[in-house]
């Protein structure tokens, strides 16, 4: 039988043992406990921070979305889709190419000989400003598959021939609108629908430019396309 100061030595020990090992077993628990705070921090910290990433992030989307857009706009301006360069006209080009017959009517049956000049706003726009002389009206939003018609069903929707439509086309086709984005894209339209780019021109200026200028303006009297 052990002797009580054996029996004492013995509690001594395991209870140093077991104060040594606490640690080991502790540490890991700690641990975790410390792991969990820090991912809880950064789980709240993440997420007080979310609306001013999501802000970051939504600005530096749309700050590219808004470059991107100008680059089209851009390419729209300089090229049309195969490469080739569109003309750009300014007043006073389109200034001289205008009929000299004030009497000159509008749509004319024979545009003139070195310009088809297309207006491509909306018909409510041409009652309220009227239009640059000789021009035929070809409104981009409410007839945006104008370009694409066979020349019997542009004239039998329009009343006049289809701009271009003759084999044998040697005029160039400008478009303008009131500020140029449209008449850019009616131009790419045109493009699209088989049109010759290297025959084709924009008016970037437009309806604004040739007020600004005094040009010519004449009342429209056309049909509403309804």
């Amino acid at each position: 039988m052990a002797s009580l100061p054996s029996i004492r030595r013995s509690l001594t020990t395991l209870a140093s043992r077991a104060a040594n090992q606490a640690p080991a077993h502790v540490a890991p628990r700690s641990a975790a406990a410390i792991f969990n705070r820090e991912c809880l921090s950064k789980r709240t910290f993440g997420t007080s921070g979310l609306p001013g990433q999501s802000r970051a992030r939504f600005g530096a989307g749309a700050l590219s979305d808004v470059q991107r857009q100008s680059q089209f706009k851009q390419s729209i301006r300089r090229k049309s889709d195969n490469g080739e360069p569109l003309r750009q006209w300014g007043f006073e080009d389109i200034n001289a190419a205008l009929p000299t017959d004030p009497n000159a009517a509008s749509p004319p049956a024979t545009p003139q000989k070195n310009l088809i000049l297309v207006d491509v706003r909306e018909p409510a726009e041409l009652n309220s400003t009227g239009i640059i002389p000789s021009a035929v009206s070809v409104p981009l939003a409410s007839q945006p598959d104008a370009f694409f018609l066979t020349p019997d069903e542009f004239e039998t929707r329009f009343g006049y021939p289809k701009p271009g439509a003759e084999e044998d086309q040697t005029q160039e086709i400008v478009f303008y609108c009131k500020a140029g984005v449209r008449a850019r894209a009616a131009a790419q339209l045109a493009v699209q629908a088989g049109y010759d780019p290297a025959k084709l021109g924009v008016y970037d200026g437009s309806w604004l430019d040739w007020v600004d200028h005094e040009g010519k303006v004449e009342r429209w009297e056309g049909p509403d396309y309804d």
